[in-house]
């Protein structure tokens, strides 16, 4: 199961702000943390709610399924990208556009019976 620090370190390594086979620094893995935590807060403003109550810390598990790992770290690389001084070679959009799709809640309509029923005239 993959931790936060999986999806914070993955992150900054594809935006090229930490080598491959070098640990983040506190300081880095602190500062993309708290942008994880604002990136999955605010995906609940667009219909994606992931159900987090509380921040979470880089040793929590991931708490989406598998198949959206990549597509929050290529969204949380783009979103750091700028604050780092360097620029995402990547759309991030597409990525977030599957994950939204996929959180969509679409209630079910409820017609009243009025609208059914018809007078017919000759």
């Amino acid at each position: 199961m993959a931790t936060c620090r999986d999806i914070v370190t993955r992150a900054c390594r594809k935006i090229g702000v930490a080598a491959q086979d070098e640990p983040l620094t506190a300081d880095m893995a602190s500062a993309t943390l708290s942008s994880l935590n604002d990136m999955l807060w605010a995906w609940k403003l667009a219909s994606v709610d992931i159900g987090m109550t509380t921040d979470l810390a880089l040793d929590d598990p991931f708490p989406m399924a598998p198949e959206y790992r990549e597509g929050a770290v290529y969204s949380l690389a783009a979103r750091i990208a700028p604050d780092n001084n360097e620029v995402a070679g990547f759309d991030a959009d597409d990525f977030f556009r599957k994950i939204q799709a996929a959180y969509v809640v679409i209630d079910p309509v409820v017609m009243p019976d009025a609208m059914f029923r018809r007078r017919w005239t000759l």
